[in-house]
Parts: structure tokens; sequence; C-alpha cells
């Protein structure tokens, strides 16, 4: 799998940062997707990453090393601010930062799934960097939760794509977990339409 060379770069670059820093990260989105057999064309990079409040000054300072930006509310390029960061993670779950025109979304661990997706995490190698992403079945649980309709056609692909290795298990107990029943129960319906014995 070889995402375009600027989400490439963003993802080395920010794998670099938490390597450095030692905190535990996994990388989801369309780059971690690629790596589950469905390719999506993206401009993103989405990390979830476990980094104490106390250390965001130094997260903001290697970001900044790393040449990451952000974006003020008028969309001016600003170095990334601790204050802004935090404010953002309480508010939204999430900051974000450039790299270039490359967008990336840091996400910090709110709620018990995405405890679970760090503890579960895979290493790969991405064009020989070697990187910790999202598995197959946390990726269909997070997107099962955001429920937009580009995310229920991502599930549909991922199920498909791994209807021979997914564990069936894990997704019905966090699915019982996490998600509504109506939307448990769709997932269900979606992994029996993928011919995936429940």
């Amino acid at each position: 799998m070889n995402p375009e060379p600027d989400i490439h770069e963003a993802a080395r670059r920010l794998i670099g940062v938490f390597d450095k820093m030692q905190v535990p990260y996994a990388i989801g989105g369309a780059v971690a997707m690629a790596f589950a057999g469905f390719v999506r064309a993206t401009r993103d990079v989405d990390v979830l990453a476990l980094v104490p409040a106390l250390r965001f000054q130094e997260l903001a300072d290697q970001l900044a090393e790393a040449g990451f930006v952000m974006r003020d509310e008028g969309e001016k390029t600003i170095p990334p601010d601790a204050a802004r960061m935090a404010a953002a993670s309480r508010e939204f779950g999430y900051f974000r930062v450039w790299q270039g025109e490359t967008k990336a979304d840091v996400f910090l661990p709110k709620v018990p799934l995405q405890d679970s997706v760090l503890r579960r995490r895979v290493r790969v190698d991405l064009a020989d960097f070697p990187m910790w992403v999202t598995t197959t079945e946390d990726l269909v649980l997070l997107k099962m939760v955001f429920h937009r309709p580009k995310d229920l056609e991502d599930v549909r692909h991922l199920l498909a794509a791994n209807k021979e290795e997914i564990d069936v298990s894990y997704l019905k107990e966090w699915a019982a977990k996490t998600l509504e029943g109506p939307v448990a129960q769709e997932l269900l319906e979606l992994m029996g339409r993928a011919g995936i014995i429940i």
C-alpha cells in the first residue's frame, strides 16, 4: 500500500513525533483502511494518540519541529499551540494540524472503545517505515459510531474485503457496548450481507 506522497510524508512525520515522545498511537482513517484491503483517495491523516494533557506543550513543540502548523479562525497559519490543542480536544475530542496542505486530525482517547483500539493496534510497514495502525474491526466500529453515508460505504467495503479473517465475536461484543440498538443491528445486517457468519 502506498498513499499519495504528501499523505505518506505527513504520516511519517506524525509517527516520528509520537515515537520520539514514546506515546502509544494508532493511525486510522483511509491510511489504515488501505492496509485492511480498501484504498480510498484522501488528503487526510487520522491518528489516535495517548498524550497526557501535561505533555501538550511538549507535543506542540515536537509538532512544530516536524513542520506541522495549525490554522486560526481566519485560516491563518500559526505554530502549534498547546492551549488551542487542549481546548479543541476538550470540545471536539481531537485537534487539527497541517503539514503542507495535508490535514492531520489527532484524537485523544475519551471512551473505552478508543482504549481498546490502542490495545489492539497492529504493526505494519508503510514503504519500509514501521507504524501502528487501527485493526479492521476497530475501523468498522468507529465508522459505525460516526454513521455518515461515506462511513457506511467504507464499512461495506471493509467487511467484504476481510470476511474470512474478521473477529466476529469482538465486533458483536463492542457493538453491544458502544452502538445504539438500531445501529448495532444494522452492523449485524451489514455483516450478513457481506457473507460473514454471525
